[in-house]
């Protein structure tokens, strides 16, 4: 009893503020714990697309509001008593599934957040189905509505030696994810270079 107390003020203290989801700390330690007791489960990263160019132009409150809104669909979607969620900062997210239908549950995250995300934006940025911002160099386009992709790497037969190959192996999907603009993107059977696991 004394240790899942302790454990979850642990997770409390490395909490995000805005979504009181367990950070960094937490999530690497969960995957840590799921390597050594060896069992399968599959890695999601999810990031929103065009979201720093919808938080230039909206401001950062409406921006809490959207970070807020896939937090909560993503919760919604996990099987918390299998499923580990964590906000790893920013628009970043892992969910760490050990439900065997993870792949639908992704797909089920990524629908219902793009539907839901409409209702963030303002009418005219609507009818047009996307809204001018700066882009990182600073000047002004023309970007799609924002949406979630989710890049997913299975985890099985001691393929990854630590928490951080697997924190990179998902970063790389997600990128993927990103760049197909397919939504939900699951990684081959290739090892991706180690990475950290940086927001963007």
């Amino acid at each position: 009893m004394r240790a899942v107390t302790e454990r979850r003020i642990e997770a409390a203290r490395h909490a995000n503020p805005l979504t009181f989801l367990p950070g960094n700390i937490p999530i690497t330690e969960h995957i840590r714990r799921l390597l050594d007791a060896g069992v399968s489960f599959a890695a999601a990263y999810f990031d929103l697309n065009n979201f720093k160019p919808y938080n230039d132009l909206y401001g950062y409150w409406r921006g809490d509001e959207m970070i807020k809104l896939a937090a909560q669909l993503i919760v919604a979607h996990a099987d918390l008593s299998q499923d580990f969620v964590g906000h790893v900062g920013g628009d970043d997210f892992v969910v760490l599934f050990q439900s065997e239908d993870w792949q639908q549950r992704c797909e089920r995250i990524v629908h219902s957040f793009n539907r839901r995300a409409r209702e963030l934006f303002d009418d005219s940025e609507l009818a047009r189905n996307g809204f001018e911002s700066e882009d990182r160099r600073g000047f002004k386009v023309f970007f799609p509505l924002t949406t979630i992709a989710a890049g997913v790497v299975p985890v099985s037969d001691g393929r990854f030696l630590g928490p951080e190959e697997v924190a990179s192996a998902a970063a790389a999907a997600k990128k993927a994810a990103k760049q197909s603009g397919s939504g939900v993107k699951v990684a081959g059977g290739e090892r991706a270079p180690v990475l950290m696991m940086a927001t963007g």
